[in-house]
């Protein structure tokens, strides 16, 4: 939840060192481990955010396991890739490069210091996740169509991620509740301080 003028003075800061086209770069590169994993399926373990691999050396892993994809069919795995761009790369040009490189940063340094801290070897699905949640916030009617075939709008599909996180927190173990909130961190971080604003003016309004 920082305040509009600390993203200010950190772009101001550190503008010169944020990488140009992450969102382009994070993409090709889930594509690229994707071909990768179709031709060595043991590749992604060489990438995985295994803490007991980092701690023996393997420092790679704090930051490669942000760009393996998900298992799927190939298919699937194209329309993931697409929605992957659509989204990475409308915050990027929303925020410029230095915001999203520190939305996506804060993501990652915040799982893999949870995976380190925890000892359990997390994933990099809520990191994505709060990447559409972002989208969505900042892009509610935009219309996604689902299966290729049914429209529906980002807001929609937010709310059932949120739900899905918010039950993966509840109803699962220890690394699935680190992983939920070390990969949230981001989203609050830009928008927390929004949603304490609407949540005090539902509130007032309940106490009228």
């Amino acid at each position: 939840m920082l305040p509009e003028h600390w993203f200010d003075r950190l772009e101001r800061r550190f503008e010169s060192v944020s990488i140009p086209n992450l969102a382009t770069f994070l993409v090709a590169m889930n594509a690229v481990v994707w071909i990768m994993t179709m031709a060595r399926p043991e590749f992604p373990y060489r990438l995985i955010l295994f803490p007991e691999a980092v701690f023996a050396g393997e420092v790679w892993r704090v930051l490669t396991f942000a760009v393996v994809p998900p298992a799927m069919a190939p298919l699937w795995m194209v329309f993931w890739l697409l929605l992957l761009y659509t989204y990475a790369s409308a915050l990027e040009q929303e925020w410029g490069d230095f915001r999203f490189n520190l939305f996506f940063g804060a993501g990652v340094a915040a799982t893999a210091v949870a995976a380190l801290a925890s000892g359990w070897p997390l994933s990099n699905m809520t990191l994505n996740a709060s990447l559409f949640l972002a989208f969505a916030r900042l892009y509610p009617d935009f219309t996604i169509n689902l299966f290729f075939i049914l429209p529906v709008q980002a807001r929609w599909l937010a709310a059932f991620a949120a739900l899905g996180l918010a039950w993966r927190f509840v109803a699962h173990g220890s690394a699935a509740r680190w992983e939920v909130a070390a990969g949230v961190v981001n989203y609050l971080l830009f928008f927390g301080g929004d949603h304490l604003d609407e949540l005090k003016r539902l509130w007032r309004r309940r106490g009228r």
